[in-house]
């Protein structure tokens, strides 16, 4: 059902979008980047400031709003699966197990995600609750992928990853969209209404609600997962010269009633302003700041709110030799907890405080041969100050080719679920707690190429080992309570590879492939097992990915993508392969239908450990723009 905030928007959107006569979409608006405009596409979350992908230093992937339109997706992490370098599994109605580079799990915290620059992981385990965080998928403008290290830049928990949802400025979201994509088991209603303000100023506001249907076990119990997310935002876009001011937030709640730890009551909002100048002597600079505010009420596990208040400053001074980009930033969250029958924070509240300090140089070694250093600085409050270096080379052999390698370290700092996690199992104390545990560290290596091969082919690859340290666990045979320890290391090596064909005018294929071999040892020589503790991850293998993408003259797409994802062995979960696919004809200008199908290669597959069975769905999508 759609909520009453988005009807009231969408009667508003209407009314504005016929006054204001906006014009409509265009086919041309509509087409598809080119594989050399894609090369060219300029990304930031590699160096801090803006660069093309093809040069990029990083193992890095760039999932475009075509991307996304062209697919299947409903939700955001259904559109991170197109990321080849990613590992996303879905585990119950509205809950994901989100990872890159390994230790895939429901509380994955390796991975760094954030949504126009505001970092939206938990206090309590430096991950994401998926359920509670979602954007209008008509609005991203882009999501960078970067798969390995990026904490010189991001800090502590950009670990295995960083993902950067980048949604698209005011100015390009003008007038009037409706989006209705529906199924027999859930689906979403959204509707966007933009405006210019004066010379200077653009809006737009949006709402969107979102209801899940309930899954089922292998065994055919059902499950009270199923769920709705209502949700409501703005974005506010000043510009004059050299000057910028982005203003936005966002607003929701949801859940069903009474609540169940698969599907909790979640409210929260957000806040956030970015001012973007020059110095006198024309040196850009960034001024950021955002709140962020959640609850959330799951009656098994978490009972918790949390308001985090986030500061950063950065600077990138005119040289007349290199370029240097620094900056200061603090953050402040503070929770609070109630306990469950099984689960208890202890202190329940707690304040948390992240500062830090960065610089990052890049400077050439040779004609085409460039190099970027950089150390990051973070203090936290549980560990004191972490450092956190890197050390990229790039060399350029064309515009259309690079190779490069890096090295880097990198610290997943405690979180409150290391340190003050007490979980009670049948009545026994079976977790007390972590008051020794330390930050997670590792020893990255990396080396890349990327490259335009002509004939309308391209291609990435990148080979990587990961060696970690003081990884968390229990001690194997240790009488009850645990205490969580950093008792776990070793490696984890991997290949990612990805590439495009452009095989003519209407047609582009796609593929991906990621192999991973996890080496990881107590540090007595035994075998750690993902069921004895969480956290350290249940990975395939491997998995691969086959994507096209077919125009049927003027109007008509037709979209495919084929991924098999191996087997899961620590509990063991049988490998699928999944098929989803995607037709859509442009009626008009204005109005372009769809019919949506997901996991159609079988009726029902499981994907992660203890999860639920994801079924087969069809949606008809339609989307009004004005």
């Amino acid at each position: 059902m759609t909520s009453k905030p988005a009807m009231a928007l969408l009667a508003a959107a209407m009314t504005a979008g016929a006054a204001q006569a906006q014009q409509t979409a265009t086919a041309t608006q509509l087409a598809d980047l080119t594989l050399e405009q894609l090369g060219n596409l300029e990304i930031t979350s590699v160096s801090g400031r803006a660069q093309s992908l093809q040069q990029a230093a990083a193992s890095v992937y760039v999932i475009t709003a075509q991307d996304i339109r062209r697919s299947a997706a409903t939700s955001l992490p259904e559109a991170l699966r197109l990321a080849p370098n990613l590992q996303v599994a879905q585990t119950s109605a509205g809950q994901w197990a989100i990872s890159a580079r390994g230790f895939q799990d429901t509380i994955s915290n390796k991975l760094l995600v954030l949504v126009d620059g505001r970092t939206i992981y938990s206090p309590l385990f430096a991950g994401v609750f998926w359920d509670a965080n979602d954007v209008v998928l008509e609005d991203v403008d882009r999501i960078e992928v970067i798969s390995g290290p990026g904490g010189t830049l991001w800090g502590a928990n950009a670990v295995n990853g960083v993902i950067n949802i980048v949604t698209r400025p005011a100015a390009e979201t003008q007038g009037v969209l409706a989006s209705a994509t529906r199924s027999a088991h859930g689906g979403r209603e959204s509707v966007r209404w933009g405006t210019r303000l004066g010379e200077r100023t653009n809006v737009r506001a949006y709402a969107q609600a979102v209801d899940r249907g309930a899954t089922q076990l292998p065994s055919g119990a059902p499950l009270a997962d199923g769920s709705q997310l209502h949700q409501a935002g703005f974005r506010s876009d000043w510009a004059a010269g050299n000057q910028s001011l982005t203003v936005h937030g966002d607003f929701y709640e949801g859940g069903p009633d009474p609540a169940s730890n698969l599907a909790p009551n979640v409210r929260g909002y957000n806040l956030l302003a970015r001012w973007d100048s020059e110095t006198a002597g024309g040196s850009p600079y960034q001024v950021q700041a955002y709140v962020d505010s959640y609850d959330r009420d799951d009656p098994l596990v978490f009972r918790t709110s949390a308001r985090t208040v986030d500061l950063q400053f950065t600077h990138d001074p005119r040289l007349a030799f290199g370029q240097l980009l620094w900056g200061v930033g603090h953050r402040q969250s503070r929770d609070d907890n109630q306990a469950t029958p099984i689960v208890a924070f202890l202190p329940a509240s707690r304040t948390l405080t992240w500062t830090n300090v960065f610089a990052q140089y890049q400077w050439p070694l040779a004609d085409k041969l460039q190099a970027t250093a950089g150390v990051k600085l973070e203090r936290n409050s549980y560990t004191g100050t972490e450092v956190l270096p890197s050390l990229r080379v790039a060399w350029l052999h064309s515009p259309q080719a690079t190779t490069w390698a890096a090295v880097s370290r990198v610290v997943r700092a405690p979180a409150r679920i290391d340190r003050d996690f007490f979980f009670t199992l049948g009545g026994t104390l079976a977790i007390a707690g972590g008051p020794n545990f330390e930050s997670e560290t590792a020893n990255v290596f990396e080396i890349g190429h990327r490259a335009q091969l002509g004939g309308g082919v391209t291609a990435s690859a990148t080979l990587f080992r990961q060696d970690f340290h003081g990884l968390r666990a229990g001690v194997p045979g240790q009488p009850l309570p645990l205490t969580v320890e950093n008792l776990v290391q070793g490696p984890v090596d991997g290949l990612e590879a990805w590439g495009q064909w452009q095989v003519n005018d209407a047609w582009r294929l796609s593929a991906g492939y990621l192999g991973l071999h996890k080496n990881l040892r107590f540090s007595g020589g035994l075998s750690p097992a993902t069921r004895s503790f969480p956290g350290l991850g249940n990975d395939a293998r491997s998995q691969v990915s086959l994507r096209s993408s077919l125009n049927i003259g003027s109007r008509t797409e037709f979209d495919i993508t084929v991924r098999h994802v191996g087997e899961l062995t620590d509990p063991r979960v049988a490998g699928y392969t999944s098929v989803d696919a995607r037709l859509g004809y442009q009626v008009s200008p204005a109005l372009r239908l769809s019919i949506l199908g997901t996991n159609l290669l079988d009726r029902r597959h499981v994907e992660f450990s203890g999860g639920s069975e994801i079924r087969r769905t069809v949606y008809l999508q339609a989307s009004w723009q004005l």
